[in-house]
């Protein structure tokens, strides 16, 4: 998902649903039109050809968006999300500002600012904030009154920690140092306290 060559939004069965993701860049370190003959660069519904989302029952979107390395939205980006969910996009998990950003529900939609990052970036010797990463797992329903809603959701948290040349995921609760347990438990109270 997310070429240029496949479009704007790309259908893939799931089960008995079928679901549209619509992953996008808004981000780039190259020549703008170097990317937008590969990567779809498409984040403005408004411009996703008419009958795209025929007999989708999830709309998801993956947008590269917002600034790196801050752990609250820009109002720019949550007015996108906005506009998004506007459109009847129900789960959007965005990704670019490479540590863990809020939730919020819009309506029936959920939307994820930012995940963190499940793998290490291209900083070797990363703070501690940026190795807290989270993993999103959505029930959506499939029955005919509610077909293609979430039904449920939860953020598994862990942070990456270098073991022997590699990096270890380790779930937070599972953390060994206790200073460290702490200072992460403190930093997502204050990111997911609303």
């Amino acid at each position: 998902i997310g070429t240029a060559a496949g479009g704007p939004v790309q259908h893939q069965a799931a089960g008995p649903l079928t679901i549209g993701f619509a992953a996008f860049t808004l981000w780039r370190n190259a020549d703008e039109a170097e990317f937008r003959a590969r990567i779809s660069m498409a984040g403005d519904p408004a411009e996703w050809p008419l009958g795209i989302l025929a007999n989708v029952d999830l709309l998801c979107a993956v947008p590269h968006w917002d600034w790196e390395f801050r752990h609250f939205p820009r109002p720019a980006t949550r007015a996108l999300a906005r506009r998004l969910a506007g459109y009847g996009v129900r789960l959007i998990a965005g990704h670019h500002a490479h540590v863990v950003q809020p939730l919020e529900r819009i309506g029936d939609a959920l939307v994820a600012y930012g995940l963190g990052d499940f793998l290490g970036t291209a900083f070797a010797r990363q703070p501690w904030p940026g190795r807290i990463g989270s993993i999103l797992v959505v029930d959506v329903r499939t029955d005919a009154a509610a077909r293609g809603k979430i039904a449920a959701y939860k953020l598994h948290f862990f942070m990456r920690l270098a073991k022997a040349g590699h990096e270890q995921l380790v779930p937070v609760e599972a953390l060994k140092e206790e200073l460290l347990k702490r200072k992460v438990t403190e930093r997502l109270s204050a990111i997911f306290s609303g």
